[in-house]
């Protein structure tokens, strides 16, 4: 994507909308609603774990699915402002900044790992995605039992079967890149956030 006034002023859109559409705290919004401040409880993450262990499943369900409408919305509404290719990046990347630092929560939030589903979800084709959430099921099913961070391993299997299926079949490598390095965006942020909150290890 060249870069030009015409395609600029689109991609600095997509970019705000991302991150507005991150900022919706929904964990925080579902679990006050139940009277709980998500911040002050169990990992003080404002994620769809959190509120599972915290407030209930069905709640912490609820806001999963929400997390990851926001991560398919921000990839939609790009597409329909032509910003597309690479320069997806961005637009993910700021839902994902959104989702950490909210400017509705006094840049509180969660690890982004519900976004981060919804933007591969909404940027690779549906057989492709499904397998990789197969790949990282499996995964963590056998870490999970081994007691070994199931959602770390799990989540790097995943996306390490997008890296190997992109090389074998010829997949985007274009798409499949953005998606990883979000991935280890995600990580990194995830694994710093433990360490300054030994409770959610």
């Amino acid at each position: 994507m060249t870069l030009s006034a015409s395609t600029l002023y689109p991609l600095i859109l997509a970019i705000l909308v991302g991150y507005i559409l991150g900022s919706i705290p929904l964990a925080a919004l579902v679990s006050r609603r139940r009277g709980v401040d998500i911040f002050s409880v169990g990992t003080g993450l404002a994620g769809a774990a959190n509120v599972v262990r915290s407030v209930g499943f069905w709640h912490g369900g609820a806001v999963f699915w929400g997390d990851v409408a926001k991560g398919i919305l921000t990839v939609a509404v790009s597409d329909r402002l032509g910003v597309d290719g690479a320069a997806i990046l961005l637009p993910g990347t700021a839902a994902l900044v959104g989702h950490w630092r909210s400017v509705f929560t006094h840049f509180r939030g969660g690890d982004g790992m519900a976004t981060l589903v919804g933007i591969t979800m909404a940027l690779l084709p549906p057989f492709t995605f499904w397998l990789a959430v197969a790949t990282c099921c499996v995964v963590m099913f056998i870490a999970r039992a081994s007691g070994h961070h199931p959602s770390l391993w799990g989540g790097a299997a995943g996306y390490s079967f997008l890296i190997f299926r992109a090389t074998v079949f010829g997949d985007s490598p274009a798409l499949v890149l953005i998606v990883v390095v979000l991935a280890l965006m995600v990580l990194a942020h995830a694994i710093v956030g433990h360490l300054r909150h030994p409770a959610s290890t």
